[in-house]
């Protein structure tokens, strides 16, 4: 057992540097191997889940009418069901959740919203709803590497790079993008490029995409795309098709977030219910506008040309996923626009087509491109967009033209239209705060073990002269006294010369207050930053013993290292 201890000691304190370590790495690799196998473990249900309600062909081939209409009312109802079951008191999951939780609670979620997560984002995709895998994905990624550090009694601050780990991994897991992965982390998630932190998510999204390969095999869900090269004299129709994604992409946040404005103030079981009574209306009318995104692409190939019905289609699946995500359907935005940016794109193709042009634009190509496009607009992470579309073709001659309408479809949403990320927006909608000061993000970084002094004295209850003593004989160390309250707690002061005292010796007794050895420099900062003097004590075990000091000058110290 106390080999045990002193082994967590040593891991918790490489742990606390912010800084690379093998430590960091190793963790953050063990949390991407248990995020990805949760995924692939949500992945196989999804798949289970659609042969057991007699749905083979994964939408591509209408079920029976009645059969469209109750099973997204059903899968509603069930939502609630298992929402209610859970005990949670607010219902929240998904990317813009995660984003709040590593901003305030450095990645650490709740496992009711977590079990939430999983068979809701399950059920949901089973049942056809217009949403995406990857929200759900990010959600127990965090989750399940977060856990990892949390019973091995990690610091906060590498809970937080754990956090990313899992993110990074369970998105690699689900798409078989490495690269998209761990750029959506440092663009969407933690918003910040940070060495120490890229490379245990580099690690993690590796692992994840391995895994995925492993268990599904290397092909990729757009493997029926063919990306060919794009002539120059065509670069224009790929600007014009940016803009026409950039209008559309914030027509389509509009929309999701009016939705969610009407229906804040409904009972859950209303909001999900109308949410599954909409989707079954519209797969009565529109068989083809039930299913997660990617599956409209197989729908966009089938009708190659066919603008009426693409037009259509494109319709249905605006409302329908704005309705679903709006309304509180447990899934991911980034699929979903992923298959309207599709379709945005095969109809350009057809209109352009029609007019005769001299070469025809690439269908394949300008599929892919549409989907690079209206995920740029929509969650405004350009960089993001752009590796996810090269690596779910498995092409770099998309490279150039991505980008060529990436910039239009973004310079759009953000500067013209003055339209925040998705993400962003839905937090403020929900009142979710996402953003800290900057000494918050500066000392978030550090764990109070790599800075606290342990070199001190600790004396209970002694007299003035054992205190004088201590002091003069301690030379630096600090010295702390204990004292015991009527409640029988334990009470701890700094104990320090008083500097205004003259020339007798008196001592000032400041207060202090402990934090777990788990913490990071901004929990120290809010207990005695307003002071700008004092200090904070350290303890590891629940009997609250100090095991170190953490002074005011220790914090200013590393925040100048930080901020410099």
């Amino acid at each position: 057992m106390a080999s045990n201890s002193v082994f967590r000691q040593q891991l918790r304190k490489q742990l606390a540097t912010p800084s690379t370590t093998i430590a960091i790495c190793l963790m953050g690799l063990a949390g991407g191997i248990l995020a990805a196998l949760m995924i692939a473990g949500f992945r196989l249900a999804i798949e289970q889940g659609a042969y057991l309600v007699g749905n083979e062909s994964y939408w591509q081939q209408p079920l029976p009418t009645t059969y469209r209409f109750l099973l997204p009312i059903i899968a509603a109802a069930i939502v609630y069901l298992l929402f209610r079951v859970s005990g949670s008191k607010h219902v929240r999951m998904g990317i813009p959740y995660v984003i709040h939780r590593m901003k305030q609670h450095y990645g650490m979620l709740p496992w009711r919203s977590t079990v939430n997560q999983f068979f809701g984002g399950i059920i949901a995709l089973v049942a056809g709803f217009s949403v995406g895998r990857e929200g759900p994905a990010v959600h127990l990624g965090a989750a399940a590497a977060t856990w990892l550090g949390f019973h091995f009694d990690a610091p906060k601050n590498s809970i937080r790079t754990l956090a990313a780990c899992g993110i990074a991994a369970a998105i690699a897991a689900s798409f078989n993008t490495p690269l998209a992965a761990m750029v959506l982390v440092m663009e969407v998630v933690l918003r910040e490029y940070k060495v120490h932190v890229f490379i245990p998510v580099m690690l993690s999204a590796v692992a994840g995409s391995l895994i995925t390969e492993e268990i599904f095999g290397v092909a990729s869900e757009l493997a029926v795309l063919s990306a060919q090269d794009i002539p120059t004299t065509q670069l224009p129709w790929v600007m014009i098709l940016g803009v026409v994604l950039g209008f559309v992409g914030v027509l389509f946040k509009k929309l999701m977030l009016d939705v969610m404005a009407t229906v804040q103030d409904m009972s859950l079981l209303t909001r999900l219910l109308f949410a599954g009574l909409i989707t079954a209306m519209l797969a009565v009318i529109i068989p083809s506008s039930l299913g997660p995104g990617l599956t409209a692409i197989e729908q966009v190939l089938n009708h190659q040309g066919e603008i009426s019905l693409l037009t259509t289609l494109l319709i249905a699946k605006l409302f329908a996923s704005a309705i679903a995500l709006g309304m509180g359907i447990p899934g991911g935005l980034i699929g979903a626009v992923f298959g309207i940016g599709a379709i945005i794109a095969a109809v350009f193709v057809g209109a352009v087509n029609g007019l005769d042009i001299q070469q025809p634009l690439s269908f394949d190509s300008f599929i892919l491109l549409g989907m690079a496009g209206i995920l740029a607009a929509c969650i405004h992470a350009p960089m993001a967009a752009l590796l996810a579309i090269v690596e779910l073709s498995r092409s770099v001659e998309i490279i150039i033209p991505a980008m060529l309408v990436i910039v239009p479809a973004y310079l759009i949403s953000s500067q013209l239209l003055k339209s925040k990320s998705i993400f962003i927006s839905q937090l403020e909608l929900q009142g979710l705060p996402y953003q800290l000061a900057p000494v918050h993000v500066a000392l978030q970084k550090t764990g109070v073990e790599n800075v606290m002094e342990t070199d001190f004295k600790l004396l209970l209850e002694p007299t003035q002269n054992e205190l004088v003593d201590s002091l003069e004989s301690a030379q630096a160390k600090t010295v702390i006294v204990m004292s015991v309250d009527e409640d029988n707690q334990a009470l701890y002061r700094l104990v320090t010369y008083d500097i205004n005292a003259g020339d007798s010796p008196s001592l000032s007794y400041t207060p202090i207050k402990g934090i777990r050895v788990t913490s990071t420099l901004a929990e120290v900062y809010d207990e005695i930053g307003a002071q700008r003097r004092g200090a904070v004590y350290v303890y590891e075990t629940d009997d609250g013993q100090p095991c170190g000091i953490v002074t005011w000058e220790l914090v200013r110290k590393a925040l100048q290292r930080e901020l410099a």
